[in-house]
Protein backbone atom coordinates (compact mmCIF):
# COMPACT_ATOMS: atom_id res chain seq x y z
CA UNK A 1 0.00 0.00 0.00
CA UNK A 2 2.79 2.45 0.89
CA UNK A 3 4.57 1.57 -2.35
CA UNK A 4 1.46 2.37 -4.41
CA UNK A 5 1.12 5.71 -2.63
CA UNK A 6 4.73 6.56 -3.42
CA UNK A 7 4.08 5.81 -7.11
CA UNK A 8 0.99 8.00 -7.07
CA UNK A 9 2.97 10.86 -5.52
CA UNK A 10 5.68 10.61 -8.17
CA UNK A 11 3.02 10.69 -10.89
CA UNK A 12 1.39 13.69 -9.21
CA UNK A 13 4.74 15.46 -9.02
CA UNK A 14 5.35 14.91 -12.73
CA UNK A 15 1.93 16.31 -13.56
CA UNK A 16 2.34 19.40 -11.36
CA UNK A 17 5.85 20.06 -12.74
CA UNK A 18 4.43 19.92 -16.26
CA UNK A 19 1.62 22.35 -15.47
CA UNK A 20 3.91 24.63 -13.44
CA UNK A 21 6.36 24.60 -16.34
CA UNK A 22 3.63 25.91 -18.62
CA UNK A 23 2.90 28.69 -16.14
CA UNK A 24 6.60 29.57 -15.90
CA UNK A 25 7.43 29.40 -19.60
CA UNK A 26 8.91 32.64 -20.98
CA UNK A 27 6.28 32.66 -23.73
CA UNK A 28 2.87 33.03 -22.13
CA UNK A 29 -0.28 32.89 -24.22
CA UNK A 30 -2.03 35.58 -22.20
CA UNK A 31 -0.90 39.17 -22.77
CA UNK A 32 -0.87 41.29 -19.60
CA UNK A 33 0.82 44.42 -18.36
CA UNK A 34 1.70 42.35 -15.29
CA UNK A 35 0.99 44.94 -12.64
CA UNK A 36 -0.43 42.32 -10.26
CA UNK A 37 2.14 39.67 -9.38
CA UNK A 38 0.95 37.35 -6.57
CA UNK A 39 3.59 34.88 -5.44
CA UNK A 40 3.25 31.19 -4.66
CA UNK A 41 1.43 29.94 -1.59
CA UNK A 42 3.43 29.09 1.51
CA UNK A 43 2.98 25.33 2.21
CA UNK A 44 5.80 24.11 4.51
CA UNK A 45 3.76 21.34 6.22
CA UNK A 46 5.26 21.81 9.67
CA UNK A 47 4.64 19.00 12.15
CA UNK A 48 6.84 19.62 15.21
CA UNK A 49 8.55 22.18 17.41
CA UNK A 50 11.99 23.58 16.52
CA UNK A 51 11.58 22.75 12.84
CA UNK A 52 13.25 25.07 10.32
CA UNK A 53 11.91 25.06 6.76
CA UNK A 54 14.07 26.60 4.01
CA UNK A 55 13.06 27.02 0.38
CA UNK A 56 14.65 28.53 -2.72
CA UNK A 57 12.71 28.70 -5.96
CA UNK A 58 11.66 30.32 -9.18
CA UNK A 59 8.15 31.64 -9.67
CA UNK A 60 7.46 35.28 -10.53
CA UNK A 61 11.15 35.85 -9.87
CA UNK A 62 13.75 34.16 -7.70
CA UNK A 63 12.61 33.74 -4.12
CA UNK A 64 13.74 32.54 -0.73
CA UNK A 65 11.42 31.49 2.11
CA UNK A 66 12.19 30.70 5.74
CA UNK A 67 9.88 29.48 8.47
CA UNK A 68 10.46 28.28 12.00
CA UNK A 69 8.11 26.36 14.29
CA UNK A 70 8.88 27.83 17.70
CA UNK A 71 6.22 25.73 19.50
CA UNK A 72 4.33 22.51 18.72
CA UNK A 73 1.55 24.61 17.18
CA UNK A 74 2.95 27.98 16.05
CA UNK A 75 5.41 29.07 13.35
CA UNK A 76 6.81 32.31 11.96
CA UNK A 77 7.67 32.80 8.29
CA UNK A 78 9.22 35.38 5.98
CA UNK A 79 9.78 35.46 2.22
CA UNK A 80 11.42 37.68 -0.38
CA UNK A 81 11.12 37.59 -4.18
CA UNK A 82 13.23 39.50 -6.70
CA UNK A 83 12.26 39.57 -10.36
CA UNK A 84 14.80 41.28 -12.59
CA UNK A 85 15.45 40.71 -16.28
CA UNK A 86 13.66 40.48 -19.62
CA UNK A 87 10.67 38.17 -20.09
CA UNK A 88 9.44 37.22 -23.55
CA UNK A 89 5.71 37.09 -24.15
CA UNK A 90 3.26 36.20 -26.94
CA UNK A 91 -0.14 37.86 -27.08
CA UNK A 92 -3.31 35.92 -27.91
CA UNK A 93 -3.09 37.22 -31.49
CA UNK A 94 0.51 36.09 -31.89
CA UNK A 95 2.41 39.36 -31.41
CA UNK A 96 5.76 38.97 -29.64
CA UNK A 97 6.82 41.47 -27.01
CA UNK A 98 9.32 41.80 -24.18
CA UNK A 99 8.78 42.89 -20.58
CA UNK A 100 11.83 44.29 -18.78
CA UNK A 101 11.19 43.81 -15.07
CA UNK A 102 12.70 45.13 -11.85
CA UNK A 103 10.23 44.01 -9.16
CA UNK A 104 10.40 42.83 -5.58
CA UNK A 105 8.08 41.42 -2.91
CA UNK A 106 8.57 41.03 0.85
CA UNK A 107 6.09 39.28 3.13
CA UNK A 108 5.86 37.56 6.48
CA UNK A 109 3.43 36.27 9.04
CA UNK A 110 2.36 33.78 11.69
CA UNK A 111 1.03 30.25 11.32
CA UNK A 112 -0.76 27.52 13.26
CA UNK A 113 -0.31 23.82 12.46
CA UNK A 114 -1.85 20.61 13.73
CA UNK A 115 -2.33 16.92 12.99
CA UNK A 116 -5.67 15.25 12.21
CA UNK A 117 -6.97 11.70 11.85
CA UNK A 118 -7.54 12.13 8.12
CA UNK A 119 -5.39 9.59 6.26
CA UNK A 120 -5.10 11.61 3.04
CA UNK A 121 -4.50 15.04 4.60
CA UNK A 122 -3.20 14.53 8.15
CA UNK A 123 -1.33 17.87 8.31
CA UNK A 124 -3.33 21.09 8.60
CA UNK A 125 -1.96 24.65 8.62
CA UNK A 126 -3.43 28.14 8.84
CA UNK A 127 -1.43 31.31 8.17
CA UNK A 128 -2.02 35.05 8.30
CA UNK A 129 0.41 37.61 6.98
CA UNK A 130 1.11 40.80 5.09
CA UNK A 131 3.40 41.89 2.30
CA UNK A 132 4.52 44.74 0.09
CA UNK A 133 5.21 44.59 -3.65
CA UNK A 134 6.84 47.08 -6.01
CA UNK A 135 6.40 46.74 -9.77
CA UNK A 136 8.66 48.50 -12.28
CA UNK A 137 8.37 47.12 -15.80
CA UNK A 138 8.82 48.30 -19.37
CA UNK A 139 7.14 46.42 -22.21
CA UNK A 140 7.65 46.83 -25.93
CA UNK A 141 7.00 44.84 -29.09
CA UNK A 142 9.79 42.75 -30.52
CA UNK A 143 12.21 44.95 -32.49
CA UNK A 144 10.59 48.18 -31.26
CA UNK A 145 12.37 50.19 -28.56
CA UNK A 146 9.26 52.27 -27.79
CA UNK A 147 6.58 50.91 -25.48
CA UNK A 148 5.02 51.53 -22.08
CA UNK A 149 6.44 51.90 -18.58
CA UNK A 150 4.40 50.67 -15.60
CA UNK A 151 5.31 51.63 -12.03
CA UNK A 152 3.13 50.43 -9.18
CA UNK A 153 3.29 49.67 -5.50
CA UNK A 154 0.78 47.79 -3.36
CA UNK A 155 0.47 46.19 0.05
CA UNK A 156 -1.51 43.07 0.80
CA UNK A 157 -2.88 41.09 3.71
CA UNK A 158 -3.86 37.45 3.47
CA UNK A 159 -5.22 34.43 5.27
CA UNK A 160 -4.47 30.89 4.12
CA UNK A 161 -5.40 27.28 4.92
CA UNK A 162 -3.27 24.28 3.88
CA UNK A 163 -3.78 20.54 4.04
CA UNK A 164 -1.22 17.93 3.07
CA UNK A 165 0.77 14.80 3.77
CA UNK A 166 4.42 13.85 3.93
CA UNK A 167 5.62 10.34 3.06
CA UNK A 168 9.10 8.84 3.16
CA UNK A 169 10.16 10.22 -0.21
CA UNK A 170 7.35 12.54 -1.24
CA UNK A 171 4.79 15.06 -0.08
CA UNK A 172 1.75 16.83 -1.43
CA UNK A 173 -0.46 19.70 -0.34
CA UNK A 174 -3.46 21.82 -1.15
CA UNK A 175 -3.77 25.48 -0.24
CA UNK A 176 -6.38 28.22 -0.42
CA UNK A 177 -5.41 31.83 0.20
CA UNK A 178 -7.63 34.92 0.41
CA UNK A 179 -5.66 38.07 -0.46
CA UNK A 180 -6.69 41.70 -0.17
CA UNK A 181 -4.43 44.07 -2.15
CA UNK A 182 -4.41 47.89 -1.98
CA UNK A 183 -2.36 49.97 -4.42
CA UNK A 184 -0.67 53.09 -3.09
CA UNK A 185 0.80 54.02 -6.50
CA UNK A 186 -0.09 52.99 -10.04
CA UNK A 187 1.33 55.03 -12.94
CA UNK A 188 2.01 54.16 -16.55
CA UNK A 189 3.15 56.12 -19.59
CA UNK A 190 4.18 55.59 -23.18
CA UNK A 191 7.71 56.24 -24.43
CA UNK A 192 7.03 57.13 -28.06
CA UNK A 193 9.28 60.04 -29.16
CA UNK A 194 6.55 62.09 -30.80
CA UNK A 195 5.13 65.55 -30.20
CA UNK A 196 2.73 64.36 -27.50
CA UNK A 197 2.85 61.87 -24.65
CA UNK A 198 0.36 60.32 -22.27
CA UNK A 199 0.79 59.70 -18.56
CA UNK A 200 -1.92 57.82 -16.66
CA UNK A 201 -2.61 56.73 -13.12
CA UNK A 202 -5.19 54.82 -11.12
CA UNK A 203 -6.43 56.06 -7.77
CA UNK A 204 -7.38 53.70 -4.92
CA UNK A 205 -7.12 50.47 -6.90
CA UNK A 206 -7.86 47.48 -4.67
CA UNK A 207 -9.17 43.97 -4.92
CA UNK A 208 -9.85 40.66 -3.19
CA UNK A 209 -8.76 37.36 -4.72
CA UNK A 210 -9.13 33.67 -3.93
CA UNK A 211 -5.89 31.83 -4.66
CA UNK A 212 -6.22 28.02 -4.79
CA UNK A 213 -3.05 25.99 -5.42
CA UNK A 214 -1.74 22.43 -5.44
CA UNK A 215 1.83 21.40 -4.68
CA UNK A 216 3.79 18.15 -4.81
CA UNK A 217 7.38 17.25 -4.07
CA UNK A 218 9.82 14.36 -4.22
CA UNK A 219 12.85 14.01 -1.92
CA UNK A 220 16.31 13.17 -3.22
CA UNK A 221 19.34 13.08 -0.91
CA UNK A 222 17.37 14.90 1.77
CA UNK A 223 16.31 17.78 -0.51
CA UNK A 224 12.69 18.09 -1.61
CA UNK A 225 12.12 19.07 -5.24
CA UNK A 226 8.75 20.80 -5.20
CA UNK A 227 6.35 22.16 -7.79
CA UNK A 228 3.27 24.33 -7.29
CA UNK A 229 0.56 25.57 -9.63
CA UNK A 230 -2.36 27.86 -8.84
CA UNK A 231 -4.37 30.87 -9.93
CA UNK A 232 -5.52 34.17 -8.42
CA UNK A 233 -9.28 34.55 -9.00
CA UNK A 234 -10.78 38.03 -8.48
CA UNK A 235 -13.77 38.04 -6.14
CA UNK A 236 -14.70 41.67 -6.76
CA UNK A 237 -13.48 44.53 -8.94
CA UNK A 238 -14.62 47.97 -7.74
CA UNK A 239 -14.63 50.91 -10.12
CA UNK A 240 -11.34 52.79 -10.14
CA UNK A 241 -10.75 56.41 -11.11
CA UNK A 242 -8.28 56.80 -13.98
CA UNK A 243 -6.65 60.10 -14.88
CA UNK A 244 -4.94 60.53 -18.26
CA UNK A 245 -2.58 63.46 -18.72
CA UNK A 246 -1.81 64.35 -22.34
CA UNK A 247 1.29 66.50 -22.81
CA UNK A 248 2.03 68.34 -26.05
CA UNK A 249 4.55 70.98 -27.08
CA UNK A 250 4.51 73.93 -29.44
CA UNK A 251 8.05 75.23 -29.48
CA UNK A 252 8.98 75.71 -25.83
CA UNK A 253 5.35 75.86 -24.67
CA UNK A 254 4.05 72.80 -22.81
CA UNK A 255 0.32 72.10 -22.78
CA UNK A 256 -1.33 69.56 -20.47
CA UNK A 257 -4.82 68.16 -20.99
CA UNK A 258 -6.50 66.06 -18.30
CA UNK A 259 -9.21 63.46 -18.74
CA UNK A 260 -10.85 61.40 -16.01
CA UNK A 261 -12.72 58.14 -16.40
CA UNK A 262 -13.64 55.01 -14.47
CA UNK A 263 -12.33 51.52 -15.14
CA UNK A 264 -12.89 48.09 -13.65
CA UNK A 265 -9.56 46.33 -13.05
CA UNK A 266 -9.61 42.61 -12.24
CA UNK A 267 -6.66 41.34 -10.23
CA UNK A 268 -6.02 37.93 -11.74
CA UNK A 269 -2.85 35.97 -12.47
CA UNK A 270 -1.37 32.50 -12.88
CA UNK A 271 0.72 31.21 -9.98
CA UNK A 272 3.55 28.76 -10.56
CA UNK A 273 6.76 27.79 -8.79
CA UNK A 274 9.56 25.24 -8.94
CA UNK A 275 11.73 25.02 -5.82
CA UNK A 276 14.13 23.05 -3.67
CA UNK A 277 13.19 22.74 0.00
CA UNK A 278 14.94 21.47 3.09
CA UNK A 279 13.82 20.88 6.69
CA UNK A 280 15.99 20.85 9.78
CA UNK A 281 14.54 19.25 12.91
CA UNK A 282 16.52 20.55 15.84
CA UNK A 283 14.77 18.14 18.17
CA UNK A 284 13.61 14.87 16.64
CA UNK A 285 10.20 13.54 17.54
CA UNK A 286 10.25 10.75 20.07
Amino acid sequence: MNRSKEVLQVQLLRYVILVAGVALLPNKLLAQKEFYTPKSLFIPLHDQKNQLHMSFGRGGGYDVTLSYAFTNKLALFTAATFDKGTKKRISIIGDRYDVDRNDYTFKGGLGYFSRTDNNEFPLLEAYVGAGITEVDNYWHFKGDADGEVTQARYWSVFGQINAGKRLTKSEYGLGLRLTYAQYTDFNFRNTHPNASATQSNYQNLRGLTADPAISAGYTLYGVNINAQIGVAIPLFAPSVERTDTHISYEGSTETKTFRSSEDKIHLYALIGRLSVQYKLNFNQKK
